[in-house]
Parts: C-alpha cells; structure tokens; sequence
C-alpha cells in the first residue's frame, strides 16, 4: 500500500505553515517596507516612498517611524482628495507623536490657504446634522418648478420675483445655472406656494415664516429640495414683491446646500427676528443682494467633497475633503449648538432652534438635553414640516436609548404626518429591536 498523510495531519501542518507566512508578514515586510520608503523618500520619489511607508504603516499603525515618515511622504505629494484625507486621519488620531505634529500643520496650513483664497464665508454655518449636502455640478443646470397649490389667486409677480432669485444666483456665482420645468417629479427644486397654516397664532400674536426649505433624502442620496412659500401672511394679506423675492432668494440658498445660517445681517442667508411677527422683518424695508460672504461661501461649498448629493460617485479630483475646512465632528457639533442657542435667543418661540438644538445635543452623546430639545421643538411646532422632524427625530433619540416603547410611539405619529421612506425604515428597526428584546 502506498503512505497516506492523515487529514488531521494535512490539516496541522497547513496551520503552521500558514503561521510561519503570517509571522514573517507581521514581522519582516513592514521593515521591509519601511526601508524601501525610506530610500525613496531620499530620492525623492515621493509617489514609490509613500506607496512603500503607507503599507509599513498599515501593518504596524502603531510603530512612530513608520507614522513619521508616512506622513513625510504624503506632503511630498499633490494635496489629492486621498492625500488630505490620509493626513487628516493622522492629525486627528489617538497618538500623540511627531507624525500627529506635521500633520495637524499641515491641515492648518491647508485650512488658512484656502480661506485665505475664498475671502470671508461662514462655511461652518452650511452642514446639516447629516453632514455636508450640495448638488453634483455634473447634473447642471438644476431643474426647478413652481407648483402653485394657495387655492388662491396670487399675485403675477409672486412667480416673477422667484424665477428672479433663481437668476441672482446664477448671474453672481458665475456657476450655478437653473432650468425651468413644468413636472414636478423631474424637479430638483420643487417650489411649492401653500395656504397659510391656521393654527400660528396666539390671540394677536402670530409667529411665522414667509418660507422654508427641507430636504428629500434616501441614505447619502439627495432626491430633491422642497421649498415652501406660503400665499398670504396670517391677517390675510399678500406678500409685498420685496418679502417674495428676499424669500424666494434665502430658501434658494438653503435648497442649494446652505442649511445653516449666517451671524451677520449684510448676508442674505442671515436668520432675523427683530420683528415678534416674522423672522424675515428685514426682508421688508428692500430688496435684498447676494453678499461677497454669500457667494464666497456657496462657491467654497462647491468645492468640498459632500456626505450627500444627487449623484452616487463623483468625481474627487480638485475637490477639498471637508473636514479639512470644517474641523473634527466635535468641532462641528460645539459649531452647530452655539448656532442652535444664538436662534433660539433671536426667536425662541419657533420650532426650528430646538430642533437645531437637539440634534447638537445628540451629535454631542447628550441624549437627556437632545430629548428635551426636541420635545420643546414639538411643542412650538406650527406645520406638518416641524411637527414630522421633531417626531422623527424623538423617535430615533428613543430608539438609540433603547427605549422602544416610546420610539415606536413618536414614529407612528410622524408616520402619520408623512409617509416618507425614513420613517418607514426607522419603525421596521424598532419592531425587529422590540422583538429581539422579548
């Protein structure tokens, strides 16, 4: 009879031969790597050291030579959409070494250039609690349409004034470029004028917005922007042409990716409440222009890499990797609470501050004050738009504490307010979550 090796055999040397290749992986290729990197560092060739360190660096993160000389080859390198992110990663990493130093100099140098070239903005005013959301340039010129539902008969120039907007967009950005369209459902702008809501005063005091924008998302896909404009103000009275278009150009910013607003009254994007029966009293006296900080900001905007867009792959090249410019994710989040609480004192009877408020609180892992925030966002809410965000937004807080019972009672009143895919994704989770836990 011929030997025959044993299956357990077989099986117990394939496993130490498999350790013995493991082993001198772990051990011997990131030296191996390293000296290669080096040498070509040396040379010059910055493009072979940093392939050479970056895979020294990924098998042994922890080891400070690679991390130093990583880092040394990737500024030798163009300022790529890839280069700034793998800096960016090593500036905001747990290790405090030289490797962490150039990079965060790095990242500051880049960040003051780029302001430096774009003038004043208030960039840290534009993301949402979702992240950093614009338009593909590719799918330029953006389709907007006018859909009047006011079961009223407005005024001509209320559409003028707002196809107007559109074009003090286009004409001062010098890039931006719209199209107008009569189908709703191949809008990327729809802009809808409604009847007042009912229910915004409190005996003599009424306390409203001429319009808003939301946003339609599914996962990181930007579906369409929805702008509301309402026919009459709550005495019954039509909006001057002023108040149209000094709207109609505020909710244009917001649908084009500014979802924040600005700290100074010279910009277009400024939230204002001087007046108890408006936000948008200034809007009044004039006719408002875009500000340099407005085209300054929406142009910076259009140059950074965004969390959500129309399209599913774009393409990075020039673009600047946004937390370069915005900071870490707590640097965004302490931005967006002070903005919360500076609306708030501005307008503290509106629905929105809270909700601002309470999604920092959440971003922040503050669930009690974001669960208070929100619930006083409800509270205050005087549409369908504010009651569902607040609902949604309690309904996801309660489910991330675990507390199922409430989660699914928050979602099924926002269910009812709106049907969107969001929340019907959000209580398939918290009925799969409320039947693990049985």
């Amino acid at each position: 009879m011929s030997p025959r090796v044993s299956p357990d055999r077989f099986i117990t040397v394939f496993i130490c031969s498999f350790a013995i290749i493991f082993a001198f992986i772990v051990k011997v290729m990131p030296t191996y790597f390293y000296a290669q990197g080096k040498k070509y560092l040396e040379k010059q060739d910055f493009v072979k050291a940093h392939s050479n360190l970056k895979s020294a660096y990924n098998l042994d993160k922890n080891n400070k030579d690679y991390r130093y000389y990583y880092v040394k080859s990737l500024l030798g390198l163009s300022p790529s959409f890839a280069v700034q992110k793998e800096v960016f990663e090593i500036a905001e990493s747990d290790l405090d070494d030289s490797a962490q130093n150039i990079a965060q100099e790095q990242v500051y140098s880049w960040r003051n250039n780029i302001f430096q070239n774009m003038g004043n903005n208030y960039i840290e005013q534009v993301p949402s609690d979702t992240g950093v959301i614009r338009w593909d340039v590719a799918s330029f010129p953006l389709k907007f349409m006018i859909l009047d539902q006011s079961e009223t008969v407005i005024p001509p120039y209320y559409v003028d004034e707002i196809k107007r907007a559109f074009s003090q967009w286009q004409a001062s950005t010098q890039f931006l470029t719209f199209s107008q369209i009569d189908t709703p459902n191949d809008a990327n702008i729809l802009i809808k004028i409604l009847p007042m809501p009912s229910d915004i005063c409190s005996g003599e005091q009424c306390q409203y917005v001429v319009g808003f924008t939301t946003p339609d998302l599914k996962g990181n896909i930007l579906k369409r922007m929805n702008i509301v404009i309402y026919a009459k103000d709550p005495m019954g009275n039509y909006f001057s042409d002023k108040e149209l278009f000094n709207t109609a150009l505020h909710e244009i910013g917001h649908s084009l990716g500014i979802m924040g607003h600005s700290y100074s009254s010279g910009d277009i994007m400024f939230m204002s409440s001087e007046n108890p029966n408006s936000i948008y009293s200034k809007y009044r006296s004039s006719f408002q222009y875009l500000s340099s900080k407005d085209i300054n900001t929406i142009k910076l905007l259009y140059k950074m890499y965004p969390t959500i867009c129309n399209s599913e792959k774009i393409d990075t090249k020039g673009l600047i990797y946004s937390p370069v410019v915005l900071g870490t994710a707590v640097e965004v989040s302490s931005r967006k609470l002070r903005e919360a609480q500076n609306y708030i004192k501005k307008a503290p009877d509106l629905a929105s501050g809270y909700i601002d408020l309470g999604i920092a609180y959440a971003e922040m892992n503050k669930p009690r004050e974001a669960v208070k925030a929100m619930q006083e966002g409800y509270k205050r809410a005087k549409n369908d738009t504010e009651r569902y965000f607040s609902l949604y937004n309690l309904a996801s807080l309660y489910f991330n504490s675990n507390n199922f019972k409430k989660a699914e009672e928050a979602a099924l009143m926002a269910q009812k307010i709106s049907q969107t895919e969001e929340i019907q994704e959000l209580i398939l989770k918290i009925n799969l979550k409320k039947n693990k836990s049985k």
